[in-house]
């Protein structure tokens, strides 16, 4: 392998090992309760905490120190929403049909909210579910964190 490929790779290295998510760093320290905030929320495991970063459940963590909140277990959430960095957009039909599954096991929970930690996926399933006339609705995480701290 030539030099400059090497040097790359270990200059990522050094990045990532000092890179966390935000959920291992709340979970690390212990978000702070908030007020109760008394919502019904699936969450949904993006691809990349779940099954690139290994992290699975600091996000847990984070929702469940939200006093009031119900987490509402999600069917195969750690499986693909479609979103896939920009696959929902140079392949919109497969992307779709990866989605369908997701939106089926949201509904199938019943919750009006569903949490993700990844802003392409809250955006897939988020259109998703305007497309599909669901009433829920997906927000980040650390939204829901934020609105127990600020009720």
């Amino acid at each position: 392998m030539p030099a400059a490929p090497i040097a790359r790779a270990a200059r990522a290295a050094a990045v990532s090992s000092k890179v966390k998510d935000v959920s291992e760093l709340l979970a690390e320290v212990g978000p702070l309760p908030g007020n109760p905030l008394p919502l019904r929320v699936t969450y949904d495991a993006p691809c990349h905490l779940v099954h690139a970063q290994r992290i699975v459940n600091p996000p847990l963590s984070v929702l469940a120190a939200i006093p009031g909140l119900e987490l509402i277990p999600l069917r195969d959430s750690e499986m693909c929403c479609g979103a896939a960095g920009i696959y929902n957009l140079i392949e919109p039909e497969t992307s779709d049909a990866v989605l369908e599954p997701k939106l089926a096991n949201i509904a199938e929970s019943g919750a009006p909210f569903v949490a993700s930690a990844n802003p392409g996926c809250l955006m897939q399933i988020g259109a998703g579910l305007l497309r599909s006339g669901s009433k829920a609705k997906a927000i980040h995480i650390i939204d829901l964190l934020d609105a127990s701290y600020g009720s």
